[in-house]
């Protein structure tokens, strides 16, 4: 495990990588359903998450982040999801929304292979009137444009308790350049995901080691390694390094069986450490509830005549009383 996280560190330093106009997240090795829509409802059968960025804090214009991703597991075997975010750099803004679905391909000992889609929509928004410019009234910058625009994003993800990778493209199309003349046009131009994780350790400690790689074409490689340590499954600290030339810490905890948060910054060590300052992201979780354990994940479950749940795979009945068990 020591050679396997060294080599992905050399091999994201690498790369060097500039800020892309695809949301990104450092704490998405336990939310990945906002980015991958094969990777639903992994840890409860209700999930919401929700998490917020600020890029280089106190910068005028910096990037803003808002995600937000809901999560229902149908079946043990399929699950859906509503995804929206919200991206704002400078003038330009996009609020994204769609509808996910997830089919998953279930194996024994708690191992499953996904396959998920999403279908929504983008709007755009070019908001040059109310930017400030050193020559009054500009022509230039004197109008706003809008585009509201199809997207589509798919994805695929495997699980076992001991191991994760997802691979995804989250936004398959872009917009062309929108004036008032030129409104824009659909453009496949997918950006491409890709997560590897490991828990090793017992219920005391779990060490989680996660990486997130994207890829753009005609752009370098962006990626972070992020390992996050767990003590008696709820409390959990941070630490990693993202390419940009920027540390990872925070800390998240399950607060109750239904709720977890956390936070994590980026600090900048490069040339640009004083101009772009510290970047802050929030995340909160619920679940009704989180699964205990993570071989849980796929068993089906029912509510006995109690209100409990089992996961007995058949259904058993009460001769005497007739009682039943009903399916969740």
């Amino acid at each position: 495990m020591t050679k396997f996280v060294g080599i992905a560190f050399v091999l994201m330093m690498a790369f060097n990588s500039n800020a892309q106009s695809n949301i990104r997240f450092s704490q998405l090795n336990f939310a990945q359903g906002i980015n991958n829509p094969a990777a639903l409802a992994l840890d409860g059968r209700i999930m919401v998450d929700m998490m917020a960025r600020n890029q280089w804090f106190g910068v005028d214009g910096a990037p803003w982040t808002f995600a937000l991703n809901g999560q229902y597991e149908l079946m043990s075997d399929m699950a859906v999801g509503f995804n929206v975010y919200h991206d704002r750099i400078g003038a330009t803004e996009t609020t994204s929304f769609a509808g996910q679905y997830a089919y998953r391909a279930l194996f024994e000992n708690a191992r499953a292979l996904a396959f998920g889609v999403g279908i929504g929509a983008d709007n755009y928004i070019l908001d040059y009137a109310s930017t400030t410019t050193t020559q009054a009234f500009d022509p230039a910058f004197a109008n706003s444009y809008y585009r509201l625009m199809f997207n589509s994003s798919v994805g695929a993800y495997y699980y076992s308790p001991k191991f994760y990778a997802g691979f995804s493209m989250p936004s398959m199309f872009n917009p062309g350049f929108i004036t008032s003349s030129n409104k824009g046009k659909l453009v496949f131009d997918p950006h491409y995901y890709f997560s590897i994780g490991f828990y090793l350790g017992s219920k005391r400690y779990t060490f989680n080691p996660n990486i997130q790689i994207k890829a753009v074409p005609n752009a370098p490689l962006a990626g972070d390694i992020v390992l996050r340590n767990t003590f008696s499954g709820r409390f959990s600290f941070v630490l990693g390094y993202r390419t940009e030339n920027s540390l990872i810490a925070g800390f998240d905890m399950l607060i109750t069986p239904m709720l977890r948060a956390g936070y994590s910054f980026n600090y900048d060590v490069g040339r640009l450490a004083r101009v772009k300052g510290v970047s802050n992201e929030l995340y909160i979780g619920l679940a009704f509830p989180y699964r205990n354990d993570r071989y849980d994940f796929g068993k089906r479950q029912y509510i006995n005549n109690k209100g409990t749940f089992k996961t007995d795979y058949r259904r058993r009945t009460n001769r005497h009383n007739k009682r039943r068990v009903i399916h969740r």
